[in-house]
């Protein structure tokens, strides 16, 4: 699959930095301050129903961004290394305060498709992350699986106006699950991205080539298995400290033992 990413930027988006005259490397990471955007597109899709959203955040913290930061705000996504496994009830967030930055008004648009994200205030529950969290509900005929998507951002004081063009992926098709003796074997149609599985609480990554072996302790006598086909965009951003528009077209199967 060929696929084309172009960025527009109206304007770029700007973090600050607290001067630190003196004092060791440690000290000015700890002072200075990171800002970074993560864009988000999930679908997931079963024989019975299909759901989806996109969401948005724009973090601002003291020192670097970092998953476990990511994670606090429903942004991160960290996955084993390809062909490996890891509980994902054993991932830690971060302990440092976060704030969520107002960046004016978001939409994504595919084709003759526009949606607009809501924007609501937090904490809801968490006491270390405050500011903005945007979200809309979407479906396969607001987004679907090859196409291109634009995500427009109003922009604010904090992050001025910018659009980002890109190529949502193939959702995962042709899937099959085989469990026999100690593990249980998957296969899909065999794609260019990157894929990883959700069994219970075990979480597994592998290359997009079609065939996979998942150790059978993580299933249960009956649950649901979800494939996740996972591609990323970067960000490239000036003035931004990383960020990305992440694409997670998903499909969720049951099985029985």
């Amino acid at each position: 699959m060929v696929r084309a990413v172009s960025i527009t930027l109206v304007f770029l988006a700007a973090t600050g930095c607290s001067a630190v005259v003196s004092g060791s490397p440690e000290e000015a990471d700890a002072q200075s301050t990171s800002v970074t955007g993560v864009v988000v597109v999930d679908q997931t899709v079963s024989d019975q129903t299909s759901r989806g959203e996109v969401s948005a955040r724009f973090v601002r913290l003291r020192g670097a961004i970092d998953v476990g930061a990511l994670r606090l705000v429903g942004a991160g996504l960290d996955l084993p290394n390809v062909g490996e496994c890891t509980n994902v009830r054993d991932q830690a967030s971060s302990t440092r305060a976060v704030e969520l930055l107002d960046v004016g008004a978001i939409s994504i648009e595919s084709g003759s498709q526009r949606v607009a994200l809501a924007q609501r205030q937090v904490p809801d529950v968490v006491d270390l992350v405050s500011g903005s969290v945007y979200s809309a509900r979407i479906d396969q005929a607001n987004v679907p699986s090859g196409a291109d998507v634009a995500v427009m951002v109003g922009g604010s004081a904090d992050v001025p106006a910018f659009s980002v063009r890109a190529q949502t992926p193939e959702a995962p098709s042709a899937v099959r699950l085989t469990l026999d003796g100690a593990n249980a074997d998957l296969t899909w149609a065999a794609g260019t991205d990157a894929i990883y599985v959700d069994v219970g609480s075990t979480r597994c990554a592998f290359a997009d080539d079609g065939h996979a072996a998942i150790p059978a302790s993580a299933f249960a006598d009956e649950g649901t298995l979800t494939v996740h086909r996972v591609r990323h965009e970067k960000l490239s951003i000036p003035g931004l400290d990383g960020g990305e528009l992440r694409f997670d077209f998903a499909r969720a199967i049951a099985y029985r033992r």
